[in-house]
């Protein structure tokens, strides 16, 4: 526990190491880095969950403080560096340094390039720290430092060709968008120092528990401007255009941001702040409502986006809205359970993604695959695994426990609208994946592929696949006396899992028909009017886009255009204008004869003493 401190201080020097001499030195050094800096954070994990549990009490919250220094002090404020960790910050700890070690070993044989290899782990290091930071942060401002960190990772690793001009628009886009939610969490902590008097988390909680009454002002605005700080961060609508420039980012990049970053870092502030939350009850109808559009939103998108990076941005999208589903039944530890499997999921189809493009030399559209499934068996039985966690298989997938545990949760809740979009957004991604399947892998083959893939790429995407099964149903997990813990009701849950089974089924059904071998009557749905319509609708992405483009940034830019020539530089050109006039008057006053002197004194004279006797 004493060594915590450098989870924190291995990575940051690794970063600095990689960026000062990462182009001196050879590849294999670089990968050797990089592997052993996520290796040493893995073994450090490992002696920290050793010891946590060692020392820890059945049906008892270990928690372990580390006070290091203090931060600044202004007047009675002071802010101190210390460290945090129990049982919920052990278990998003010990996610992120696995899936950080299962993407850097994916990484290793994906790039190529020297540059774009140390390039990726320098960044990969600093927004790995920044995450340490964010969960084992004991202070809300030293949290926010994290939190703003990993905005800083995210706009590098978004912007990681940066030589190329469209890439740098993505990530300058980016970093104005997470900037603002950036500042809806700092307004948060001004709100809750104000009411609270304290930036401490442990004592944050104590004193809205047993101060602050539930349903209050105070709380509803605290709630309010962190939920929309976690939204952004999420990437849900409609701050879903910052998750749309990741896919400007190389794979591994978009795995290392999507997959687990945003979603733990956005998840974890609610989860740590669980309390606040649960004292709000209006949030949760903002949250409903937000996971609602999401689910509808992305997964139209999904369903007819033909470029590949797009089309699983948009699927994962989906699937991260159902997070926040979670939370508004506010079971907490069903929450967690979704996170390890969203994690999972992601990533597996992430992976599985990487290696179609690379087959691909590249290329990005799904019409241009086809025939793959006999040259690439292994890839074609890991995109099998990723649909059947993406559609819930029912009682094989860890997916199909988490889905339908939150549906169920939604429905006796009398939240039944979110539960049936709930269940049309799980038949859109169904077939969305299914027909990314089908068109690349059993499609009539357009061009031949023979790019090879060694079986070490395959070993993250096996590792994946095993781990969404619900092999990891019953993992335990060190959260008691942390987070509220509910119990699920699973009476007449049964019929809910079926009701997903036939949808599941549905799906695939669906899917079969308009996208295996669509027969001529498919087709000829597909070109009327109103099909047309939608399909450029949603491949245009709801128009959004252009409709903030209409209102933002045109008007921006027209504003910047007449204040091209700054008005208060003309203002400043009149004065000095008439300054000079008043100065050219007065000069030509010096003629230089002395009978205009001797009159101007005297007037002035006369002047002087009509004032003096007015006043």
């Amino acid at each position: 526990m004493n060594l915590l401190y450098l989870t924190i201080v291995i990575p940051v020097l690794s970063f600095l190491l990689l960026i000062c001499i990462g182009h001196h030195i050879r590849r294999e050094n670089i990968t050797v880095i990089g592997l052993s800096t996520i290796g040493l954070l893995c073994l450090l994990m490992g002696f920290v969950n050793i010891d946590y549990y060692v020392n820890s009490v059945p049906e008892t919250s270990l928690i372990y403080t580390r006070y290091l220094w203090n931060w600044f002090t202004i007047n009675n404020i002071t802010v101190p560096v210390s460290l945090y960790l129990d049982g919920l910050s052990l278990v998003f700890l010990t996610m992120i340094a696995f899936f950080s070690l299962i993407i850097y070993f994916f990484a290793a044989g994906y790039f190529t390039s020297l540059k774009d290899i140390y390039t990726f782990y320098a960044y990969g290091n600093l927004l790995i720290a920044s995450l340490f930071l964010l969960i084992l942060a004991g202070d809300l401002f030293v949290l926010f430092v994290g939190w703003v960190g990993v905005s800083i990772s995210c706009y590098l690793l978004i912007g990681f060709y940066y030589r190329t001009k469209k890439v740098s628009y993505s990530a300058v886009k980016w970093f104005a968008i997470i900037h603002i939610i950036d500042a809806f969490l700092l307004i948060g902590i001004f709100l809750i120092y104000t009411g609270l008097n304290t930036l401490n988390i442990a004592d944050i909680l104590n004193i809205a528990s047993n101060d602050l009454a539930s349903d209050s002002e105070i709380i509803f605005w605290i709630t309010l401007v962190l939920f929309v700080a976690v939204i952004g961060r999420l990437g849900l609508f409609p701050f879903h255009l910052g998750i749309a420039q990741f896919v400007m980012a190389p794979m591994p990049a978009i795995a290392l941001l999507q997959s687990f970053t945003i979603i733990l870092s956005g998840s974890y502030l609610v989860l740590r702040l669980s309390l606040l939350f649960t004292m709000s009850s209006d949030v949760f109808i903002f949250m409903g409502v937000i996971a609602g559009i999401t689910i509808i939103f992305a997964s139209c998108i999904s369903l007819v986006q033909n470029d590949i990076k797009r089309l699983v941005i948009y699927i994962n999208l989906c699937q991260a809205s159902y997070l926040l589903l979670a939370f508004v039944t506010q079971n907490w530890v069903l929450s967690l359970n979704f996170i390890i499997s969203y994690c999972i999921t992601s990533l597996l189809l992430l992976f599985s993604t990487s290696i179609l493009i690379k087959i691909g030399n590249g290329e990005r559209n799904v019409n241009r695959f086809g025939g793959l499934w006999r040259q690439y068996p292994i890839l074609y039985s890991c995109f099998i695994m990723s649909a059947a966690s993406i559609s819930s298989l029912p009682w094989v997938m860890l997916s199909f426990y988490a889905k339908s545990d939150i549906i169920w949760e939604l429905i006796k809740a009398n939240k039944m609208g979110l539960g049936i979009i709930a269940l049309i957004g799980s038949l859109l991604s169904t077939i969305s994946i299914l027909r990314l399947i089908f068109i690349v892998f059993h499609h009539r083959q357009k061009v031949k592929r023979s790019t090879k893939i060694g079986f070490l790429s395959y070993l993250p995407l096996i590792i994946l696949a095993f781990m969404s099964t619900n092999m990891l149903l019953y993992l335990p997990l060190p959260i008691q006396g942390i987070i509220p813990i509910k119990d699920i009701n699973a009476e007449n849950q049964f019929i809910l899992q079926l009701l997903l089974v036939a949808i599941t089924i549905l799906g695939f059904i669906t899917a079969y028909i308009l996208f295996y071998h669509p027969n001529p009557e498919i087709k000829e749905v597909v070109n009327t009017p109103i099909s047309k319509m939608l399909i450029k609708l949603w491949r245009n992405e709801w128009y959004f886009s252009k409709l903030i483009h209409r209102l933002f940034v045109k008007p921006y830019h027209y504003i910047a255009l007449l204040m091209k020539k700054d008005p208060v530089s003309k203002w400043m050109y009149f004065v000095n204008w008439g300054i000079k006039k008043v100065n050219f008057q007065i000069v030509s006053l010096e003629s230089g004869q002395l009978r205009w002197y001797i009159m101007s004194i005297v007037t002035g004279s006369i002047v002087m003493l009509f004032l003096l006797i007015l006043i």
